[in-house]
């Protein structure tokens, strides 16, 4: 036999083989996206609601807080069809799809955190705007303080800009 023969067989029927890995392997399905909640504070600074996204389009969706479950119905969107508004007492507020995990969204103490941080963030950022613009650490006349964090970041925002680009 010819050697040049006998190094391509063994080539020519792995590839065969290999070849034909992919027809027997079970065919791919759509991965479903991945779900994931959160509770928010809303505008008005006084109630609290639960926001669901990555959801599978029209699934049946259960939130949870305590002892209360209300039922909801993810959107076209993966987003859930509306917000349920959830107490400030009362614990871990969870989101279950059916059929799938059961997530955690957080807490309203843990979303009252976060809008603090939001607001002492914004009012840091436009106090060390305005004071490295006119060195003054002064809101302009009118300007209402969205909250107490806002106040507080602006004041350290424009003493910031202060130090450093007016002393």
């Amino acid at each position: 036999m010819n050697g040049r023969f006998r190094l391509l067989a063994p080539l020519a029927l792995s590839s065969l083989a290999l070849g034909s890995v992919p027809l027997m392997a079970p065919s791919a399905q759509a991965v479903a996206p991945t779900a994931t909640c959160h509770v928010t504070q809303s505008a008005n600074s006084s109630s609290f609601s639960v926001i669901g996204q990555g959801l599978t389009p029209g699934a049946k969706v259960r939130i949870r807080q305590a002892n209360r479950t209300v039922g909801m119905v993810a959107g076209a969107d993966g987003r859930l069809a509306g917000t349920l508004r959830v107490g400030s007492v009362g614990g871990v507020v969870t989101m279950q799809e059916e059929g799938g995990p059961r997530l955690t969204c957080g807490t309203v103490k843990q979303a009252e955190e976060k809008q603090g941080q939001e607001q002492y963030a914004k009012g840091y950022r436009e106090g060390f705007n305005l004071a490295k613009a006119t060195c003054k650490a002064q809101a302009p006349q009118g300007v209402t303080a969205v909250d107490p964090n806002y106040e507080r970041g602006f004041n350290a925002g424009a003493a910031a800009a202060i130090a450093k680009y007016c002393d």
